[in-house]
């Protein structure tokens, strides 16, 4: 007489767990000796019910091991996916920070080419400046020298001035180009906090429900 034990028997009888295939065996082997003529058949009864019970406690433990191990796997999976994301965010701020420094240093570059043609505008203005107040070798008197002088003085208090307003608008230029590179940076840090923590927490859902299954 051949047993029916269903479509796919073997594949479903090699995924059980191992101690659940045991139990199965004992099973099989208790009902085996109740065959055999020596088998006492009160004693045998006497003892089925223990053995059942203690069959049916090693068949939960069993999938209960398998069912916290294919959790801590599914753990693991959804940890490594994350990391994976995060990794992938964090190299795509890098690329991002560093293009924002590039943009930084391009945009520096041109500001410093803005002052230095602003710079020689001045120099030329200054010379020009100074070209009228030259001294006219063929006309050197006693008022033409104090006027001279007064000019000089005056000549010198603009190029100082020029020279002050050049470095006050270099220092602004500069400044502001940190604060918006500091800016930027900031806020591309906030959003990689802000999605570790999000990552984070996606972890602790999971698991809690893992848990509560």
């Amino acid at each position: 007489m051949a047993l029916n034990v269903g479509p796919d028997f073997k594949q479903r009888w090699l995924q059980v767990p191992e101690a659940v295939r045991q139990a199965y065996l004992e099973d099989f082997k208790r009902i085996s000796d109740l065959l055999k003529p020596e088998t006492s058949l009160d004693d045998w009864i006497a003892h089925d019910d223990e053995q059942q019970q203690y069959s049916l406690d090693k068949i939960a433990t069993a999938y209960a091991e398998l069912k916290a191990h294919l959790i801590q796997e599914a753990k693991i999976r959804h940890q490594r996916i994350l990391e994976q994301k995060l990794a992938q965010k964090r190299a795509e701020q890098a690329a991002y920070a560093a293009q924002l420094q590039q943009d930084e240093v391009i945009k520096f570059a041109k500001e410093t080419e803005k002052l230095t043609q602003l710079r020689q505008n001045l120099d030329q203005e200054i010379c020009q400046y100074t070209a009228r107040y030259q001294q006219n070798p063929e006309q050197t008197t006693t008022a033409n020298q104090a006027t001279q002088l007064l000019s000089q003085a005056e000549i010198q208090t603009q190029r100082e001035n020029l020279k002050i307003r050049l470095e006050l608008e270099a220092d602004t230029l500069i400044e502001q180009a940190v604060t918006i590179f500091r800016a930027k940076l900031h806020s591309a840090a906030q959003e990689e906090i802000e999605y570790i923590l999000k990552s984070a927490d996606q972890i602790i859902d999971t698991s809690n429900e893992n848990h509560q299954s």
